[in-house]
């Protein structure tokens, strides 16, 4: 009688019998330049689940005022905090490396930093990830980012003397990533490249995606902000009745449009040059771009890009595949749903 295969049976029976302890929620909080973005994620019968979320206008400069309000409203308490940091001071590679385990990777990269960042190797924080971990190529392509120390540390600091504690810090980008490869459409391997811009207050950030995978990243220093200082000028309104008319211009679009058009154009200038210099250099078509953040929420902006830049542009939901806890999440976060990739991204 096989005794050892007996025991393996039977202690994979009792496995299966004790009950698993639940993973805890996660609460995921971007903190923009406009507002804070913050939502609760946990497990449901059939995938993931917005528990609580919250969206808190950033008034002058009190950031930990505004972050605090968040904590009241989504009852923090035993969750596990991820927030983000974005802008100039972080920096993302992607590099074609000898495979070999994600420990190794971790312990030979960190010598050969200063070829792959222009920071002093001691001023910054750093982590990597390999993007295709099954495959069989003798090279694999890795992830690498850095940010400056100062920036995480700040991060931090803010969430303590809002008597909070983060458990994961990471940069915006890699967030967007990690929601758009989760939440956003299907990423085949059909060989050719899908982008999405995220068009945050202060800068935008563009992402292709080929092979379930971010392939490039680059942020462009163009955002809503610009387009809502354009609305507010053209129209001789304050940035608050601006922000509403991106939503909804009624018969004003076209005036909006045209006095958007110049952050517009600056935009899809960039992206051209970006997506030209991706097809050039890896000779692979991006044939849709989908659009994020709050810039999205410009009523026809996605036409806009379609027509300068020849390709299919959507507006990207990311709400659609997660299953909204209602009436603790309810309906209304629809209307900012565009706005809640990064939030989402730190949520998985």
């Amino acid at each position: 009688m096989d005794y050892k295969r007996l025991l393996g049976q039977y202690l994979s029976l009792v496995n299966r019998l004790i009950p698993k302890p639940k993973a805890p929620p996660v609460i995921g909080i971007d903190i923009g330049t406009s507002s804070i973005k913050a939502v609760e994620l946990g497990q449901a019968a059939g995938g993931l689940e917005i528990r609580h979320w919250a969206i808190e206008p950033l008034a002058g400069s009190d950031t930990k005022g505004a972050l605090k309000k968040i904590a009241g409203r989504l009852h923090i308490s035993n969750q596990v905090l991820v927030a983000s940091v974005f802008g100039k001071g972080t920096l993302i590679r992607y590099v074609d490396l000898p495979r070999m385990p994600l420990d190794d990777l971790r312990k030979s990269y960190i010598y050969d930093l200063d070829k792959y960042f222009p920071f002093d190797p001691k001023s910054i924080y750093t982590d990597c990830s390999i993007l295709d971990p099954d495959s069989k190529e003798k090279k694999m392509l890795v992830l690498l980012a850095a940010v400056k120390r100062e920036i995480v540390d700040e991060r931090l600091k803010l969430f303590k003397e809002a008597g909070l504690e983060i458990n994961s810090v990471t940069i915006n980008s890699i967030a967007t990533a990690n929601a758009f490869n989760r939440l956003g459409p299907p990423l085949s391997a059909s060989g050719k490249a899908k982008a999405v811009l995220d068009i945050g207050g202060s800068a935008s950030c563009l992402i292709i995606f080929k092979d379930s995978s971010p392939r490039f990243t680059r942020d462009i220093y163009v955002g809503s902000q610009e387009l809502t200082r354009k609305i507010a000028n053209a129209l001789g309104v304050d940035d608050k009745q601006a922000e509403e008319l991106k939503r909804q211009p009624g018969e004003k679009l076209a005036q909006i449009i045209e006095a958007c058009d110049m952050p517009i154009n600056n935009l899809i200038t960039e992206i051209r040059l970006s997506v030209d210099y991706y097809m050039t250099e890896k000779n692979t078509q991006v044939d849709e771009l989908f659009l994020s953040g709050g810039g999205s929420l410009l009523k026809g902006i996605e036409g806009v890009f379609e027509k300068s830049l020849g390709m299919p542009v959507k507006i990207w939901n990311p709400l659609v595949k997660v299953k909204l806890n209602t009436p603790a999440a309810g309906e209304d976060i629809q209307s900012y749903a565009s706005q809640f990739g990064v939030a989402l991204g730190l949520g998985l």
